[in-house]
C-alpha cells in the first residue's frame, strides 16, 4: 500500500469551494491510462465530458495490468490519506443513502436496497473517488437526514439519493446528487427502464453522475455485466438473497435463508455470477461465525468462489469472498485476494478490515494498523465497527501497545458488549499494567459471555488461523502467558 503522505493524480485533498474543477481531457501517456482534472474552462470542460461518457461506455478495461498498477494504485493512496487526515475532506467523496421504495408493496424495500448497494459498487469504482461503504449509508435508512450535518459527520462533499418505483416489470428511478456544503440539489433525474435491463438503467445513472461531478467514467466491467442480462426471476432471488445477507443483527438463521435464496436463483440460471458470490459469502460468514465448522461448508464456498472467479475475474466482492475463504489456516494467499479487491475496488471497507486481520495474523500486525483504519474512515458506523475496533485493539496487543489496545476495545465494547473477543485482549491488557481489579471485571465479563472459555480451547483456536511462527510466539508469550497470570481456567 501506498505511502499515506505521497501524492496521486486521482484526487485532491485540499479545500475548494463550490463543484468540482472541469475535466481535463484524457490521454493515454507511454500506453498508460491516467485521470487529471484542471480548469480549462467551461468549452473545453464540456467536451471532456462527453468524450468521457462516450469512450467509458464503448466498453470496459482491456488493459488490466496497466489498469491495476496505475489507477488503482492511486485509489488506495486516496483512501490512506484520508483516513490519516480525517478533517481534510477528499474532492470526489460521496455516500450513496439508501433509495425509498415508492411502490405499494413494502415487500419491494428488497429491490430498493438492491439498486442502492449496486449504485455504491459502480460509484466506487471511479477512480479517484472515496465513497462511504454500504454499512454506514444503511444506517440512515429511513430517517430524516439534515445535509450539512452528514457532510461535516462523515467527512464527505455529495451525497446521491433517490426512489425506486417497481410495478410488474416497470422500474422508474429518480436519482439527485446534493451539495453537502449547502444541502442543496446539485441536479436531478429519471430513468425509466424495465427489470430485464437494470444494469443498463444503473449504468445511465452512474454516467450522468460522472457527467455531473465533471470526472471521466471509463467503465469497468458492469458489476452486473455478467449476471443481470440473464434470468431476470433469478436476478430477482439473487436480490432478495443479498437483503438477507446484509440483515441486521446478524443471525445464522438470516445467513441460512440468504443461502437458500442463492441457491434458489442457482438453479434457474446455474451461471448466475452473484448468486454464486452471495452464497459462498453467507457461507463464509457461517463458518467465520463459528456457526458451523463443517468441511464440507468450507469446500462449497470455496468451489463457488473458483467458479464466479473462472467466469468474472475482475469482480472485486469475488476476490474478497475468496480471500474469505482463505482465511482459514491461509492468511498470506487471503491477503493477496484481498489486495486484488482493493485494486479493483479501493473503497471496499470489508478488504481492507480482512486484510487488517490477515496481517496480524503473519505477525505483522505494524501493517495491519493502517488498513483497520481506512476502513473505519469509509464506513465509520458500520454494523462491523465493533469488530474493526477490536482488530485494532488486538494488533496493538501483539505490539505490546497496552494502552492503545485498551482504548480500541473498550470501543469495540461501547459499540457491541456481546461481542466477546474484546473482552479476552481487555483480560490480558489490564493484566500486563497492573490494573487488577479491571482484569477481575473483564475476566468476569468474559465468563458471562463464554462461561466454557478456557486457556486451552482459545490457542488451540487462533492456532488453527495461521502457522507463522511470530504470531505463534506473540500468542503464546502475550496472550496465553498474560491469561494465565490473570487466572483463567486452563482446561
Amino acid at each position: 500500500m501506498s505511502d499515506a503522505g505521497s501524492s496521486g493524480d486521482g484526487a485532491d485533498l485540499t479545500e475548494h469551494s463550490g463543484p468540482a474543477p472541469p475535466l481535463k481531457r484524457a490521454r493515454f501517456i507511454s500506453d498508460r491510462l491516467r485521470y487529471r482534472v484542471s480548469n480549462f474552462g467551461a468549452a473545453i470542460a464540456s467536451v471532456a465530458a462527453i468524450g468521457a461518457v462516450i469512450g467509458g461506455l464503448a466498453g470496459y478495461w482491456t488493459t488490466w495490468k496497466v489498469v491495476k498498477t496505475e489507477i488503482f494504485h492511486e485509489g488506495q493512496s486516496l483512501q490512506q490519506k484520508a483516513a490519516s487526515r480525517p478533517g481534510v475532506v477528499p474532492r470526489l467523496s460521496l455516500i450513496v443513502l439508501p433509495f425509498a421504495n415508492l411502490s405499494k408493496d413494502p415487500e419491494q424495500d428488497y429491490f430498493a436496497d438492491g439498486v442502492t448497494t449496486d449504485l455504491t459498487t459502480d460509484l466506487a469504482q471511479i477512480p479517484g473517488a472515496f465513497v462511504i461503504g454500504r454499512g454506514t449509508a444503511f444506517t440512515y435508512k429511513n430517517k430524516p437526514v439534515d445535509l450539512k450535518v452528514l457532510g461535516k459527520e462523515l467527512g464527505i462533499r455529495w451525497a446521491v439519493q433517490g426512489a425506486v418505483q417497481r410495478t410488474r416489470e416497470y422500474i422508474r428511478l429518480n436519482v439527485s446528487l446534493s451539495d453537502l456544503s449547502t444541502g442543496s440539489d446539485f441536479w436531478s433525474d429519471r430513468f425509466d427502464g424495465d427489470r430485464s435491463n437494470l444494469a443498463d438503467l444503473h449504468d445511465q445513472v452512474v454516467a450522468r453522475l460522472g457527467r455531473s461531478l465533471n470526472v471521466e467514467l471509463m467503465r469497468a466491467e458492469s458489476r452486473r455485466g455478467n449476471s443481470e442480462h440473464g434470468n431476470p426471476d433469478a436476478i430477482d432471488l439473487t436480490m432478495r438473497g443479498w437483503a438477507k445477507r446484509f440483515e441486521q443483527p446478524l443471525t445464522q438463521a438470516s445467513m441460512r435463508q440468504a443461502i437458500e435464496l442463492f441457491d434458489n436463483a442457482l438453479q434457474l440460471d446455474p451461471g448466475h455470477v452473484d448468486a454464486m458470490i452471495g452464497k459462498a459469502s453467507s457461507l463464509a460468514t457461517i463458518l467465520k461465525s463459528q456457526w458451523s465448522t463443517s468441511d464440507d461448508d468450507l469446500r462449497v464456498a470455496s468451489d463457488l468462489i473458483d467458479r464466479a472467479l473462472a467466469k468474472w475475474p475482475t469482480n472485486a466482492l469475488a476476490h474478497s469472498v475468496k480471500g474469505d475463504t482463505l482465511g482459514f489456516g491461509h492468511p498470506e494467499a487471503a491477503i493477496a485476494e484481498f489486495d486484488t479487491a482493493l485494486q479493483l475496488d479501493p473503497n471496499y471497507p470489508p478488504a481492507y478490515q480482512n486484510k487488517g486481520a490477515a496481517l496480524t495474523l503473519l505477525g505483522r500486525s505494524r501493517e495491519a494498523l493502517a488498513p483497520l483504519q481506512i476502513a473505519l474512515r469509509l464506513s465509520p458506523k458500520d454494523p462491523s465497527a465493533a469488530l474493526m475496533h477490536f482488530l485494532l485493539c488486538h494488533a496493538h496487543l501483539h505490539l505490546r501497545e497496552y494502552a492503545e489496545a485498551i482504548d480500541e476495545c473498550r470501543r469495540s465494547i461501547n459499540l457491541n458488549n456481546l461481542l466477546w473477543l474484546p473482552w479476552v485482549d481487555l483480560v490480558v491488557a489490564y493484566q500486563a499494567t497492573g490494573q487488577f481489579d479491571e482484569t477481575k471485571q473483564a475476566l468476569a465479563q468474559l465468563y458471562d459471555l463464554r462461561p466454557d472459555f478456557t486457556v486451552q480451547r482459545y490457542q488451540q483456536l487462533v492456532f488453527k488461523m495461521s502457522s507463522n511462527p511470530r504470531f505463534r510466539d506473540e500468542i503464546t508469550e502475550i496472550f496465553v502467558e498474560g491469561m494465565r497470570k490473570a487466572g483463567v481456567r486452563e482446561h
